[in-house]
């Protein structure tokens, strides 16, 4: 009886210890292997590797990220990986890695290859010959949709035999030279040509993703509307609200918010604009801080920001659905711990120019439902004649189409316009997103349309209910605040020592001047 009894106290205390674990640790003990030969900044190389880790967090695949160079014998085997992808950013630099090439070649899960320099045995692979194009400018179809690409110098294409899924099609401007597969999927192997972060490639792409790693799915885009800030035009932003809601468009709204000075009336008007937003069936999502500088002591600074903004928004009825954040933040530890990890629903967002990692590992984790953020305008020159066809494509994972807040009327009518005439069967968040966000001992949630708060039901006014005469309080620390404490210190010791050394002269001199006299 007693061993049945710990055997059962044994069973819950597993079960307990793993229901605490976070989403982002599912599928951890197999990623996918990411191998880069450089960032080569004259081809994108950067946003390039950023794009590829946010397809394969959307396609719920956990990553590991390795420079070509330290890379080391033995690292890819099927026990930690259940796939690799290689990426040639720069193969004018030829560079070469004779470990890796023999693990590749051993590993028996599935193998992507992006870019040139792919070997005769990966070809072999994909049932295929290689063909090199030199000096082209090449047109990327799907059907009667079709995307001019960038000027190609060089690119190794595919004379494909039986048994091959392909995705898209290369056409070249010599039309003599004849059309090529964009994305080549055989069993598990596969290979893309030319790798865009954006516009028709990428949605190629992420479907050639989706094939080899057995995701495939077809997902409803999600309008999300970004660059919106405490600080912006909130009149423009509540029209675009109502005329959205107006058109029977669902929609997401990515802004940032504040921890500080939420008691005046400016945090007030950005709060009733988003409760506008909510009320004409918008959905928020809550964008990370920017970081200017951070370290990896910087684990309590953003916790306390992260919950600080999600409770004082909590508190006027704005129940964000999911946190927003650039690519590389998922490539950060602290960063997924206490910004990303709180949330259900992430969405990536392109990197900004400058990146500033605060403990950075590489390793991407996943979601239960992590949103590729795409920009809309990438995917407006995809023309079906003369019209627009965004609503034909196919998005393999969850994608968030984004806009910016116009920034004039002009603009503002220039986007509905444009968004109306699109035609798209759009993402119903009402209908269909399930969300829950983690703020210290707060819990926001999100279903059928209804928004919880530690799971009693919220109903959404158009003003502020409830709102407590308190407001959270931290310690604010800053880069420079340790540099002024010591640079106080030192004048603090320096002014004492200077004032000792003139009492003693000032004792002196009185002792000498006293003595001339006595004389």
């Amino acid at each position: 009886m007693k061993k049945r009894l710990f055997l059962i106290m044994v069973l819950l205390l597993s079960g307990l210890l793993l229901g605490a674990q976070p989403t982002t640790a599912q599928g951890a003990s197999r990623r996918v292997l990411i191998v880069y030969d450089a960032l080569n900044p004259t081809v994108a190389g950067q946003q390039k590797l950023a794009g590829l880790q946010q397809l394969l967090a959307s396609a719920g695949m956990a990553t590991q990220t390795e420079k070509l160079s330290d890379y080391y014998a033995g690292q890819l085997t099927a026990k930690k990986y259940s796939g690799v992808v290689t990426l040639v950013n720069w193969p004018q630099g030829n560079l070469h890695n004779a470990a890796f090439t023999r693990d590749r070649q051993a590993f028996s899960g599935q193998k992507l290859h992006i870019g040139q320099q792919l070997s005769r045995a990966e070809a072999r692979q994909l049932h295929a010959v290689r063909h090199n194009v030199y000096h082209q400018q090449l047109t990327v179809t799907a059907g009667d949709q079709r995307q001019l690409l960038p000027f190609s110098e060089d690119i190794t294409l595919l004379r494909l035999k039986k048994g091959a899924r392909h995705f898209g099609q290369l056409q070249p401007q010599n039309q003599g030279i004849g059309r090529y597969p964009y994305g080549t999927v055989v069993g598990h192997a596969g290979y893309l040509p030319y790798f865009e972060s954006s516009g028709f490639s990428q949605v190629l792409a992420g479907q050639t993703i989706a094939q080899l790693f057995g995701r495939v799915q077809r997902q409803r885009p999600l309008l999300t509307v970004t660059g919106v800030t405490p600080y912006s035009n909130l009149t423009r932003l509540t029209k675009l609200a109502s005329k959205l809601n107006a058109a029977g468009i669902p929609f997401a709204v990515s802004t940032t918010s504040v921890a500080d000075n939420t008691s005046l009336r400016a945090f007030s008007r950005f709060t009733k604009a988003l409760r506008v937003v909510e009320n004409n069936q918008g959905v928020i999502f809550l964008q990370v801080p920017i970081v200017g500088a951070a370290n990896r002591q910087s684990g309590p600074l953003l916790e306390r920001t992260m919950v600080e903004e999600l409770n004082q928004l909590g508190q006027r009825q704005v129940i964000p659905v999911g946190i927003s954040a650039p690519i590389y933040w998922n490539q950060d530890k602290l960063f997924r711990r206490h910004g990303l990890a709180r949330s259900s629903n992430v969405l990536l967002l392109p990197n900004p120019a400058t990146t500033t990692f605060a403990n950075q590992d590489n390793r991407g984790a996943t979601y239960p439902q992590t949103w590729t953020g795409l920009s809309l305008h990438s995917l407006l020159t995809v023309k079906n004649g003369r019209q627009i066809a965004v609503n034909r494509l196919k998005f393999p994972v969850k994608t968030a189409l984004t806009v910016s807040l116009p920034t004039s009327q002009k603009r503002l009518t220039a986007l509905l316009k444009q968004v109306t005439r699109l035609d798209v069967d759009w993402y119903q968040p009402q209908a269909q997103l399930r969300a829950k966000i983690t703020s210290g001992s707060a819990t926001f949630g999100y279903h059928d349309g209804v928004y919880y708060l530690n799971g009693s039901p919220v109903t959404v006014g158009a003003e502020a209910t409830g709102v407590p005469n308190y407001h959270f309080s931290q310690t604010r620390h800053v880069a420079l605040d340790r540099y002024f404490k010591v640079q106080g210190n030192i004048l603090f010791v320096f002014f004492t020592i200077t004032t000792m050394v003139l009492v003693v002269f000032l004792f002196l001199g009185r002792r000498i001047y006293r003595q001339m006299f006595r004389r």
